[in-house]
C-alpha cells in the first residue's frame, strides 16, 4: 500500500471528515440552486421584454405596409436594449444584482441618474451579496479545504512520532505534498464536481469556460495547500498550524479585498451621485427656460432640418432642450465612466494581492456577470442612442411621417458580446497568477525540506 493509500484509509476513517464533505456538498447545491434561480427569473423577464418588443415591432411594421406613421407612435414606450442573461450565470452572480441588464431608449425623455436597477431590492442584500455558487467557492471552499489539511505533520511533531515516520525511507518533501494532495482531493473534487454540475444544469455544458472555471478552481484548492504546506514546515504545534492557516485565510479573504477597495476608492473617488441629480435639475430648469433661444439656435445651426414656417411644436422644442441638457450633462457622465473604469484597471492591475480578488474575478468574467460585460453593453447602448437620434430628429423636425420604405431602417438593438479571446485572456491571466502564488508559498517550504536541511523538520 503507497502512503497515498494509506492517507486517504486514514483519512475517511474519522466521521468528522465525512460531516465536513457533506456539509460542503450542501453549501455547493444551495449555491447553485440560488444561481439556477436567479438566472431563471432572469431568463423569463428577458423572454417577456424580448416578446413584447418583438410584438410591438411587428404591429408598427405592418402598420407601414398599410398607411404612413407618426414617428412618435414608432417609437412607442422606447427602443429596447436588453443585455441577454449569461449563460452560465449560475457560477457567480457578480454585478447582475447592481446594474441594470435592460433600457428603453426615447428621445424625449431624460436620463435619471437616480434611476437604477428596475424593481426593489434589499439594499442589505446588494451590500452582502448573493449566496451563489461563486460565494462557497471563494470564501467558504477554503475554509473547508483548511479543515482536512492544516495538520499534516505538526501534529506528529507535537506528539514526537514524526521521526518515526521520516525514519520508513519516506523524504519530507513528499510526506508533506502527498499528505496535502491525499486530504485535499476529497474537497477539491467536490468542488470541481460542483462548477461542472453547474455548467450542466445551467445548459452551458462543458464548454472552454466551465474547463477554465474549474481550473481556476483546482489552482485556488492547490493555493490553500500551499498555505498548510507552508504552515506546517514552520509551527511545532497543531493548534499553531490551525491558527496560522486561519489567520491567512482571514487576510487573504477578508483584509486584503478590504483594504483593496478603501484604496480604490480614496485613489479614484466617483463624483457625488446627490450633486450629479442636482447638476440634472439644474440643467433641465436653464434649458427649459431657454427653449425658445434653443430651438431657434438649432434651426440656425440645422437650416434643413427647420419646419415649414420655422414654427417649432412642443415636441421639437423638447428635442432642442434634451439636447441641451445632454450637451451639459457629458462631462460629468464621462467622469463617471472615467472613475469607474480608473477603479476597474486599478483592481486589475493589484489583484493578485489576493488570490482570493483573482478567483472571484476570474469566475465573474467566465460567468458573463462581470465589470467588462457590463462595460460592453453599456457602450453599446450609448452607441444606439446615437443611432436612433440620427434616425428620428430629422423626422421630429422636418414633421415628416414614416413611411414604409423607412421599415427596413428602424433602429433596433442587438447586442454583440465581448470577444472571446478577450475574456480567457483575462481568465488564464488569473489562472497563472493564482498558481505563481501558490509556488511562491511553496518556495521557502523546499528550501526547509531539502534533503541537506531535512532534519529541520522534526527539530
Amino acid at each position: 500500500m503507497n502512503l497515498f493509500q494509506l492517507e486517504w484509509r486514514l483519512l475517511f476513517r474519522e466521521r468528522a471528515v465525512l460531516a465536513l464533505l457533506a456539509l460542503f456538498v450542501l453549501a455547493l447545491g444551495y449555491g447553485i440552486a440560488n444561481g439556477l434561480e436567479a438566472s431563471g427569473k432572469q431568463r423569463k423577464e428577458a423572454e417577456s421584454l424580448t416578446m413584447e418588443a418583438a410584438q410591438f415591432d411587428k404591429q408598427v411594421r405592418d402598420a407601414l405596409e398599410r398607411q404612413a406613421l407618426d414617428p412618435r407612435q414608432a417609437m412607442g414606450p422606447g427602443h429596447l436594449t436588453l443585455l441577454p442573461p449569461p449563460g452560465f450565470g449560475v457560477l457567480s452572480g457578480g454585478q447582475g444584482d447592481l446594474l441594470p441588464s435592460h433600457e428603453r431608449v426615447i428621445l424625449w425623455r431624460t436620463e435619471d441618474p437616480s434611476e437604477g436597477k428596475i424593481g426593489l431590492t434589499n439594499p442589505t442584500r446588494l451590500l452582502t451579496g448573493r449566496f451563489d455558487l461563486a460565494f462557497v467557492l471563494i470564501w467558504l471552499f477554503p475554509l473547508f479545504l483548511l479543515a482536512l489539511i492544516y495538520d499534516l505533520c505538526a501534529g506528529d511533531r507535537e506528539s514526537g512520532t514524526l521521526r518515526l515516520a521520516l525514519s520508513r525511507g519516506v523524504g519530507a518533501w513528499k510526506l508533506l505534498s502527498v499528505r496535502a494532495l491525499a486530504r485535499g482531493t476529497p474537497m477539491m473534487g467536490l468542488a470541481l464536481g460542483g462548477v461542472l454540475m453547474a455548467a450542466l444544469l445551467s445548459g452551458e455544458g462543458l464548454s472552454a469556460h466551465a474547463w477554465i472555471a474549474s481550473a481556476i478552481v483546482l489552482a485556488y484548492g492547490l493555493f490553500w495547500c500551499a498555505v498548510a504546506m507552508l504552515a506546517n514546515c514552520f509551527v511545532r504545534s497543531a493548534s499553531a498550524a490551525a491558527t496560522v492557516a486561519g489567520s491567512v485565510w482571514v487576510i487573504v479573504v477578508l483584509v486584503i479585498p478590504t483594504l483593496l477597495n478603501v484604496v480604490v476608492e480614496s485613489a479614484h473617488p466617483m463624483p457625488s451621485r446627490a450633486q450629479l441629480v442636482a447638476k440634472l435639475r439644474e440643467a433641465s430648469g436653464d434649458a427649459e427656460r431657454r427653449s425658445n433661444e434653443l430651438i431657434n439656435t438649432f434651426y440656425k445651426d440645422h437650416p434643413e432640418l427647420a419646419p415649414p414656417g420655422m414654427q417649432a411644436d412642443m415636441l421639437q422644442r423638447r428635442l432642442a432642450v434634451q439636447e441641451e441638457i445632454g450637451r451639459a450633462m457629458d462631462p460629468i457622465y464621462k467622469e463617471f465612466d472615467t472613475e469607474l473604469a480608473e477603479q476597474q484597471r486599478l483592481v486589475e492591475r493589484w489583484r493578485f494581492a489576493s488570490p482570493a480578488i483573482a478567483a472571484f474575478e476570474a469566475l465573474s468574467d467566465l460567468a458573463g456577470t462581470g465589470y467588462w460585460r457590463h462595460r460592453t453593453y453599456r457602450d453599446q447602448v450609448a452607441a444606439f442612442k446615437d443611432k436612433v437620434f440620427e434616425f428620428y430628429s430629422p423626422k421630429f423636425h422636418k414633421r415628416q411621417p414614416l413611411v414604409k420604405a423607412d421599415a427596413p431602417l428602424l433602429p433596433r438593438f442587438e447586442f454583440r458580446e465581448e470577444n472571446a479571446g478577450a475574456v480567457r485572456g483575462r481568465t488564464l491571466t488569473a489562472l497563472l497568477g493564482i498558481m505563481a502564488l501558490a509556488l511562491l508559498c511553496l518556495a521557502p517550504c523546499a528550501l526547509r525540506l531539502s534533503r541537506s536541511a531535512s532534519g529541520r523538520l522534526v527539530s
